[in-house]
């Protein structure tokens, strides 16, 4: 893979992961009801979560993804109920009394990129576009597909935390903070059922 290349990919990465999807609002979230500190260890098990989806596409299943059928429409079916889950968990957190609803879990961080649609969307797209056929072998193109996301996915996923944390100290604790968790929480599930229009 020539420098040209890699420069074009990172660039892809750091948008992609950079702008708003069920990641990053959801960290968004944790960060305005919770702080960072609880969001960091949710970020961290998201990341595992990139490493099995990148590592997935690279060495196939991205193809079988890509081709649709039951499969896929299953999957868009999951992950919509998840991300609903997730919406509800987020609301949650600002409706009801503090004590009353954890925020979401490290095991919770697990499945966010597996069963976001935009995640897998970016990686099919990066993989095809940059790996496929550069004179790599498969295991350094996985490598630098999962280790491109991982590295732009900690970045970004910790911005969006610090701006909820900032939001918080901003407006407080109070209506105007439930009013914009249930927005971002809505804009979540928007976002999931655009990428699944999209894919």
């Amino acid at each position: 893979m020539d420098l040209s290349t890699l420069a074009a990919f990172a660039l892809f990465v750091a948008i992609m992961t950079g702008t708003p999807g069920p990641g990053n609002l959801t960290f968004m979230a944790i960060g305005a009801a919770s702080g960072y500190r609880t969001a960091f260890p949710v970020i961290v098990a998201s990341q595992i979560g990139s490493i099995v989806l990148n590592m997935s596409v690279a060495y196939g299943l991205g193809g079988l993804m890509a081709g649709g059928g039951p499969i896929v429409t299953a999957f868009k079916a999951l992950s919509l109920a998840y991300m609903a889950y997730l919406a509800w968990r987020i609301v949650s957190m600002s409706v009801k009394p503090k004590g009353d609803v954890t925020p979401p879990t490290f095991w919770e961080g697990l499945l966010i990129h597996p069963l976001s649609p935009k995640t897998w969307a970016m990686s099919l797209t990066a993989y095809t576009t940059f790996f496929a056929g550069n004179g790599l072998g498969l295991t350094e193109n996985a490598l630098l597909l999962t280790s491109g996301f991982v590295f732009g996915g900690m970045i970004s996923h910790s911005l969006w935390a610090l701006i909820g944390v900032s939001i918080l100290g901003l407006i407080g604790d109070g209506p105007a903070m439930r009013v914009i968790t249930v927005l971002m929480a809505a804009a979540m599930l928007a976002a999931t059922l655009w990428a699944m229009v999209l894919s």
